[in-house]
């Protein structure tokens, strides 16, 4: 591969394994060129939902070895059925695209808990295994 794949492979790897990086370097940008910081906090939370919710797949897989990408989806869509609901019941209409925004900002907020949860988790776990064998 090219030098330039290569990097981006690397750049690829190194959001999703800490997509705080993504967060912060969108919210700066957004920051920088618009001056308005309710918009680039958004705009963050947008391009990065799907950052944390792969982060949260792998490490998730890292630690028990097991894919719940079906539990995903499912946890996704019936989200989607809840505020549909929701909004119709309050509105009396539905804004598709008032819904499909709530929703993903949802998950970025769901996803974003699950993964300090699972990395503080991951992190306590290993060193606890560590000190086990070594004790051994």
């Amino acid at each position: 591969m090219g030098v330039f794949s290569d990097t981006l492979i690397y750049v690829i790897a190194t959001l999703v394994t800490v997509p705080l990086i993504g967060l912060y370097l969108v919210y700066i940008v957004a920051v920088k060129s618009t001056h308005n910081k309710l918009f680039a906090i958004k705009l963050a939370v947008d391009c990065t939902a799907l950052l944390f919710m792969i982060a949260v797949y792998f490490i998730i897989l890292q630690i028990w070895g097991f894919e719940l990408i079906w539990l995903f989806i499912l946890f996704v869509l019936l989200t989607a059925t809840f505020f549909t609901y929701l909004h119709w019941k309050m509105y009396e209409d539905i804004h598709i695209g008032k819904i499909i925004k709530g929703v993903w900002r949802f998950q970025f907020f769901v996803f974003f808990f699950l993964y300090f949860i699972l990395m503080i988790y991951g992190l306590i776990s290993e060193i606890v295994t560590k000190i086990i064998v070594q004790g051994n």
